[in-house]
């Protein structure tokens, strides 16, 4: 297949979801430089909600890593230490681990920034360091903070990265108006970027990451400086990508609920090293655990029954008129703990059950568990 050298579009008039007033005219969307107007998988093979295609039984691997370690001169311990994944084509994948845990070094070795000590990592079957043009031609990276010329106004930023990655601004404009739109900033794009809110240079930064339609989206921190509905926004709009386009997603976030919700895989890594590579779900089986949720009628008696289940060898917390006991099993519990409530007078007003959330188990397999 022939590649084009400028960008093409291939079909038109999706509504994006959410927003129904605004409808993308698909005519106008830019793909990058050398690859095809396509999606990245046929109509027959459009990725699914689960990061796997339809169409087909396995998917392409879009980033491939193997033994990937990356050793800073005067570091006691590696960044990144030998680690292995793959990511899947039109798969959104997390990346989640606690500060220097070795996600931003992972992260460049993957966009050809860093070059690795040891080991492998391919981007669209190509080495990032070593073939350049073959393994970035198809990626947008949004970074926590942009090389933007705070004194020049947010349009004309785009317009100098568009020359900077050689498209035509002509061709890329409409589709970055569109974006900009649909992120609300089309009321900020003539104001300089340093009167800009934290919160507009984020999103002006997804714009630009945005300029053509990637076949990897790297997202570092993206809802950094977001009110909730502005994480929504990005979210609806990252979500449309993937299931219109086929793009595959990495991202970081410390709003761990937002990898939950978003992320059909979570690449959990601290210290360097991967501790799992699973979805949100089997994490949440294999780590987490089942709380028992006691709500009593006076505040002042939850501290009796969390003693009570103290001395039972468990858990328990006390706040308010909720009393929270850790890894218990309501039909075990349950019988002692009503006589217990009965000798001492204890009136409860209700029982509940409630699992770990993704946050609890990441703080649980990092050891910062409170």
């Amino acid at each position: 297949m022939v590649l084009p050298a400028t960008p093409v579009a291939h079909v038109c008039g999706v509504v994006l979801p959410a927003r129904p007033r605004l409808i993308l005219d698909l005519r106008r969307v830019p793909v990058r430089p050398g690859t095809s107007g396509e999606p990245l998988t046929s109509l027959g093979s459009r990725p699914t909600a689960g990061g796997r295609s339809e169409g087909q039984a396995v998917l392409r691997d879009v980033v491939t890593a193997v033994g990937l370690t990356k050793r800073y001169r005067g570091s006691e311990r590696p960044a990144v230490d030998d680690v292995s994944f793959e990511i899947a084509e039109g798969e959104t994948v997390g990346l989640l681990g606690p500060n220097g845990a070795g996600k931003t070094t992972l992260i460049k070795m993957i966009c050809g920034v860093t070059t690795p000590t040891s080991g492998e990592i391919r981007v669209f079957d190509a080495d990032p360091v070593r073939q350049p043009v073959l393994a970035k031609s198809g990626i947008g990276a949004m970074h926590q903070t942009g090389p933007f010329d705070m004194m020049l106004p947010a349009l004309d930023n785009l317009r100098i990265a568009a020359r900077f990655r050689g498209l035509r601004w002509r061709d890329v404009r409409p589709w970055a108006l569109e974006v900009a739109d649909f992120l609300g900033l089309t009321g900020a794009m003539q104001r300089l970027v340093f009167q800009m809110s934290g919160g507009q240079r984020q999103r002006l930064q997804l714009v630009r990451a945005l300029l053509t339609i990637p076949q990897l989206l790297i997202l570092d921190e993206p809802s950094a400086g977001l009110d909730v509905a502005g994480r929504r926004q990005v979210e609806r709009f990252v979500t449309w990508l993937r299931e219109e386009h086929g793009v595959t997603v990495l991202w970081t976030s410390h709003h761990i609920d937002e990898l939950e919700r978003n992320s059909q895989r979570v690449l959990v890594i601290d210290r360097g090293k991967v501790l799992r590579f699973a979805k949100p779900r089997e994490l949440v089986e294999e780590f987490g655990s089942t709380h028992l949720l006691v709500t009593v009628e006076d505040p002042g008696s939850g501290g009796l029954v969390a003693t009570w289940a103290e001395s039972a060898g468990l858990r328990a917390k006390a706040e308010d008129d909720e009393v929270r006991i850790d890894d218990a099993n309501a039909r075990d519990v349950l019988p002692e703990l009503s006589r217990y409530c009965q000798d001492h007078a204890i009136a409860i007003t209700g029982v509940s059950t409630a699992v770990d959330s993704l946050e609890e188990v990441f703080l649980r397999m990092t050891g910062n568990e409170g």
